[in-house]
């Protein structure tokens, strides 16, 4: 058997995040004998699915830009990681702000395949999201193909021009609820079998809203005594939202999770997610909320396209009074079409990872060698 291409994807890091997920999500359906993923980061540092990459037979390849904020150092970096790996024939771009750097450097090096892939409607406020929502205006002109996770997203990036839709599938089977794993959940919180658990995962940082979703539990609290909410991820704001919690009165009832590997029993233990973000892509943990058959509660500044179950909800973000309104009106009970309507609308990751896997195949063989391995 022929060794499989390789397939560098271009990223920030691999820490625990929508865009990563769906990358991991990918990697771990594709026919990793016919296709390999390799990573280039722009972090020197250990990240989240660094050993799981390794597992799976990928390379990672680190560079501190970022950190040292040094570019003609990167520059140079990057002419030479390209000079030193003739096997990469595809790029697949998934970091549009540092794109106008990287897709010219791929291409003087010879890699005629350079697909950027869109994950996001907009960018965090203050000087880093504005430097990298300029950034991002010039991620166009170095591509060869366009993705998208959503016809929003492929709109926000590539302004006009055309792009590919592909869903952020996940293993939509294996977020079917447990009886078993929703009970050990809400033991390990300290929580009754019929308390009222919602739940959001999401990194502590500006876009997810947290400031927004305490303010909500804390009417949902007020009106509910039996309500508790639960929250996945890390972040630099968890301390200040830690604080807030307790501030507004909720300390025993908001519980911090932490980063999880395995989230899928707690979305089995939750009687609903919430998703207030401030702008979004299509999320995953949207797509996994209602593939495991949740009521979601979802700020209407994510594309309605997310939707492909029953029980979504969309809400303005004006008024908090109005989220806990919505949540506590609405039957909080489970999607029990929730697997089959998630395949019919092609969040299935394998159909997602058959598309690319085809992609990288035919983009491959179509493309000029660059050389002998090293």
């Amino acid at each position: 058997m022929p060794e499989p291409i390789r397939v560098l994807q271009v990223v920030p890091a691999m820490n625990a995040g929508g865009m990563e997920t769906f990358i991991m999500n990918v990697y771990r359906a594709i026919d990793r004998q016919r296709v390999q993923f390799d990573f280039l980061y722009h972090y020197d540092m250990p990240c989240f699915y660094d050993e799981e990459i390794s597992a799976l037979g990928g390379r990672v390849y680190k560079l501190t830009v970022r950190q040292d904020n040094r570019l003609a150092r990167y520059l140079r970096a990057l002419g030479r990681f390209f000079a030193a790996h003739p096997e990469y024939r595809v790029l697949h771009g998934h970091y549009s702000g540092f794109g106008m750097f990287y897709n010219p450097a791929a291409k003087r090096a010879g890699i005629t395949v350079r697909a950027g892939h869109s994950h996001n409607t907009g960018y965090e406020q203050g000087l880093v999201g504005f430097l990298d929502r300029c950034m991002s205006f010039f991620f166009v002109y170095g591509l060869t193909h366009r993705f998208a996770c959503g016809q929003a997203a492929g709109r926000a990036l590539y302004r006009g021009r055309p792009f590919t839709f592909l869903p952020n599938g996940v293993n939509a089977a294996a977020f079917l609820p447990s009886e078993t794993a929703r009970a050990a959940v809400r033991a390990g919180l300290g929580l009754p079998a019929d308390a009222l658990l919602l739940g959001h995962i999401g990194r502590f940082t500006q876009q997810k809203n947290h400031a927004f979703l305490l303010e909500l539990f804390a009417e949902i609290a007020r009106r509910q005594p039996r309500a508790a909410l639960v929250l996945l991820g890390e972040g630099p704001l968890l301390e200040e939202m830690r604080q807030r919690a307790e501030a507004l009165g909720l300390a025993g009832r908001v519980h911090f999770a932490g980063l999880q590997r395995d989230t899928r029993a707690f979305y089995s233990a939750m009687d609903g997610f919430l998703l207030p973000s401030l702008f979004e892509g299509l999320p995953v943990v949207l797509v996994e909320a209602q593939a495991a058959g949740l009521p979601c509660f979802v700020s209407d500044t994510v594309d309605p396209s997310a939707a492909f179950c029953s029980g979504v909800h969309f809400l303005p973000l004006a008024d908090a009074g109005a989220w806990a309104d919505a949540v506590l009106a609405a039957p909080l009970c489970r999607n029990p079409d929730a697997l089959a309507q998630a395949r019919a609308a092609g969040y299935d990751i394998v159909k997602t990872a058959v598309a690319l896997q085809e992609f990288y195949l035919a983009a491959h063989a179509a493309a000029p060698e660059r050389g002998p391995r090293p």
